[in-house]
């Protein structure tokens, strides 16, 4: 009512919504965020496609791990490639941190190539350390590793 935007992350409660609950929530939503593994438990549920789906909100956002994400939005799939890591130390939290990136290029008014990428690298810092949240980097170190990640300017001032 307040004319909110807002992203509806079903995450592991995937399972426990009806598919009357998913389209209620889809349809409020204006963007819908959720990981290869529960975009097809979606599909199943609401007897659909991405494609779909993505019709149906301001974008679509579909993480894959190692293989990057997709990003549907503007009648279109951006397909974000998975930022370089160090080694893999602990996935808890990458969704989290990806959302983070996702949140941060929503408010910076930032394409969906950067978005993408921004949210990407951030899933891609998360990985390389223990625990949750416990990563951390600095604007310098970011817009470095990001220049080198993907070949363009880094979004952060």
């Amino acid at each position: 009512d307040a004319g909110i935007p807002f992203i509806f992350d079903p995450g592991q409660a995937t399972p426990m919504f009806s598919a009357e609950d998913l389209n209620h929530f889809i349809d409020l939503a204006d963007y819908l965020a959720c990981n290869d593994y529960e975009m097809k438990m979606i599909e199943r549920r609401l007897e659909t496609d991405r494609e779909r789906l993505a019709e149906r909100v301001r974008a679509l956002v579909m993480t894959r791990g190692a293989d990057g994400s997709e990003i549907h939005a503007d009648g279109r799939c951006h397909t974000i490639p998975a930022a370089p890591v160090s080694a893999t130390e602990d996935p808890t939290g990458c969704g989290d941190a990806y959302r983070a990136g996702l949140l941060y290029g929503l408010l910076e008014g930032l394409d969906w190539e950067t978005t993408g990428r921004v949210a990407s690298l951030l899933g891609a810092i998360k990985v390389e350390t223990k625990g949750a949240q416990n990563h951390t980097f600095s604007a310098a170190s970011f817009n470095e590793r990001y220049e080198k990640a993907f070949g363009r300017a880094a979004p952060l001032g």
